[in-house]
């Protein structure tokens, strides 16, 4: 009699046991973040070179016949100087990511405006675009750049080599330009691209460490 009731307290703690695993026993594995996926903390530099001109004011030197100097400004056309822009992804959860864009003069130099989109990730159409300007953060049209995935890119499989590397990607039509998409590339899974007012280039790219600098 007490070896039946010993066996069958036994199998009702087996069956407690198996009521109470914890969840994370039970629930499916969660599914990893597909390639080229925004993820938060990625980021990616580029130099920006326009292909417009601007006309700027020059300084001319004039010697006359007796030695007499005189000086005269005249305008002439000239590229602007290149900018570099750091593309990163700063926030996210289910649904949304945010898509932080700074501009500097030089590279590692101080940041001339930051802009942040917050994008769905659905749909991929911007819900909310500041910039950081000296009175605060003010409403501002967002570029509409957003992150590439080679999967969703109808191309021509072509390696580029920019200054941040040589690169496997996708050259495709984009818009006016041309773009190269690689999701080897954190962040935006740019590589390069063309336009018509100018062009952009890889400079360098992290998996980690992208700052959200209207929060910090």
């Amino acid at each position: 009699m007490m070896r039946h009731q010993s066996v069958d307290c036994r199998r009702r703690a087996a069956l407690l046991m198996l009521v109470f695993l914890p969840l994370a026993a039970v629930s499916p594995p969660r599914a990893a973040a597909a390639a080229g996926d925004p993820v938060v903390g990625t980021w990616a530099t580029y130099q920006w070179t326009s292909s417009r001109t601007q006309e700027v004011p020059v300084l001319v030197q004039e010697q006359g016949a007796g030695g007499e100097v005189k000086w005269s400004v005249v305008r002439e056309s000239a590229a602007p100087p290149p900018l570099f822009v750091t593309y990163s992804i700063v926030r996210g959860d289910a649904k949304t990511y945010v898509l932080q864009i700074v501009t500097h003069k030089v590279l590692d130099g101080p940041a001339l405006s930051v802009t942040q989109v917050t994008v769905d990730r659905a749909s991929g159409k911007a819900l909310k675009s500041v910039i950081q300007r000296p009175k605060g953060l003010i409403a501002t049209p967002e570029n509409g750049l957003r992150p590439f995935r080679q999967s969703a890119v109808k191309g021509t499989e072509e390696p580029v080599e920019v200054a941040g590397g040589r690169f496997a990607a996708v050259r495709a039509s984009y818009r006016d330009g041309t773009v190269w998409v690689s999701d080897q590339i954190p962040a935006l899974g740019l590589v390069k691209a063309t336009f018509a007012n100018g062009q952009l280039e890889l400079v360098r790219s992290g998996t980690a460490g992208g700052k959200d600098l209207l929060r910090s």
